[in-house]
């Protein structure tokens, strides 16, 4: 068309215009539609499941750091393990590498949190987490001094007992997980949002582009009848 015009500096067809004009607005369209909602689901990962991820594991290692607890009173010693060539309670020793585990899950899961909303629950749960191994020390220190009923109440007790810590830990891990898990939804919906109207849109621009294109083929082919 801009050749023709070029060549023979005829007014432009409106129609062939109308056709082009349509198929530029559908191409940007697409090209704007796809970049947002690629923008959109790239920030779902980011703020969505990274921080699912990291919470999970966390939330994993807390539950496992309690079984171990647990199993360390009910075994008693019965179960060691060698490390350095120093013995250990077995369940003991899982029981420190759980908390060391959950403790670098808690500090990563804190980096992740962009919002107050986010970062408040993992906080708490730290502080949980702190008071937790203090309790675990001293309950351990009465076990190893064969005063196995108080250690036990020290654990699984009705009051002050790691059980508090626990439950504390575990429901600051939820919070957090429905928080990003809001997150994720939102910035997923975002992406896929970016897309409605467009398959509609585009058919009824290609609609018109194709009637715009027979108008400015039929007015060219008219002039040579």
């Amino acid at each position: 068309m801009r050749r023709n015009y070029v060549r023979t500096n005829r007014v432009l067809d409106h129609g062939l215009v109308a056709a082009t004009a349509a198929a530029a607005i559908v191409l940007l369209w697409l090209t704007a539609g796809h970049t947002l909602a690629r923008s959109n689901l790239y920030d779902s990962y980011d703020h969505g499941v990274r921080s699912l991820n990291v919470l999970h594991d966390a939330r994993i290692a807390s539950l496992k750091a309690r079984g171990n607890e647990n199993l360390t009173l009910v075994a008693r010693g019965a179960e060691t393990t060698k490390v350095g060539g120093e013995t250990f309670d077995a369940y003991d020793h899982d029981f420190g590498r759980d908390m060391d585990t959950l403790a670098k899950g808690l500090a990563q899961a804190g980096r992740l949190a962009d919002d107050n909303s986010g970062e408040r629950p993992v906080t708490a749960a730290v502080g949980n987490m702190t008071e937790w191994k203090k309790r675990h020390a001293a309950a351990r220190e009465q076990d190893e001094n064969g005063n196995y009923q108080q250690a036990l109440d020290m654990v699984i007790g009705a009051k002050g007992a790691t059980g508090e810590c626990f439950d504390s830990v575990d429901r600051n891990l939820a919070t957090a997980l429905a928080h990003e898990e809001t997150k994720f939804e939102q910035a997923a919906g975002d992406g896929r949002d970016a897309l409605t109207g467009l398959p509609t849109g585009a058919a009824v621009l290609a609609v018109l582009g194709a009637a715009g294109a027979l108008l400015g083929i039929g007015r060219r082919l008219s002039e040579y009848r």
